[in-house]
């Protein structure tokens, strides 16, 4: 089993110690350090100000665990499309039991996982839900480290060019990052047409771009040839 961390027992935690939040599982690992809150490379968890926080959900020093040997391991490991799905269908579903009757809330629409399918080391499709329709891409290994912090933007590029993603974590899920198409989802009263716009977004987003056309040749015929002759003398 993992072991918490508690100040008290500090001193027992070697230099090269690495932990993980026990909130969102985020690693501190002393070699990399903690660029976001300005702790230096080679800085042992021992060593981090009392006040330090969790870079990626902000919990307090005493809800990290022990990742050193004897330790159980952590959650790591690529899931299949399928397990990472089932989670996600399950976080929206447990999502949507607080807004149910909220303006916000469409209740003519259902939650849909559409089109995914892999890309760059991860899965990419659209969830169609009673309040958003996103572009989303989920890392194959649902305790990937963050590349950058929660709220940050990060590019993905498709064949049909490049496209921003919010970094973020939900409970259950992992590192989720999102590219809104529609919030909210007012201008939808039928989930047949919704699913079909995520159905032509994730079509348009694998496109590759129409190539540009040629630009037209001048005629050069030989009048135009004459014409040049005759200026020339």
């Amino acid at each position: 089993m993992s072991l918490a961390f508690e100040s008290s027992s500090a001193g027992t935690l070697p230099d090269h110690a690495t932990l993980e939040c026990g909130v969102c599982w985020w690693v501190y690992d002393p070699e990399h350090g903690d660029e976001i809150r300005n702790i230096a490379s080679g800085t042992p968890f021992n060593d981090l100000p009392q006040d330090w926080r969790c870079p990626s959900c902000d919990a307090a020093k005493s809800k990290f665990m022990s990742l050193t040997a004897g330790a159980a391991p952590r959650r790591t490991g690529a899931q299949d499309m399928g397990v990472r799905l089932q989670s996600l269908s399950a976080a929206y579903e447990a999502a949507e039991a607080n807004i149910v009757g909220l303006p916000v809330h469409n209740d003519r629409l259902r939650i849909e996982m559409v089109g995914f399918r892999p890309h760059a080391e991860g899965y990419v499709g659209v969830v169609v839900s009673p309040w958003s329709m996103n572009l989303t891409f989920l890392p194959a290994d649902p305790d990937a480290a963050l590349p950058g912090a929660i709220g940050a933007s990060r590019q993905h590029v498709f064949p049909s060019g490049g496209y921003s993603f919010i970094i973020g974590r939900m409970e259950g899920v992992g590192t989720v990052e999102t590219c809104s198409l529609f919030s909210p989802m007012d201008e939808f009263d039928d989930p047949e047409v919704a699913r079909a716009s995520a159905e032509a977004a994730m079509e348009g987003l694998f496109a590759s771009p129409e190539p540009e056309p040629e630009p037209e040749k001048p005629d050069v015929g030989r009048r135009f040839l004459f014409t040049m002759n005759g200026q020339k003398r």
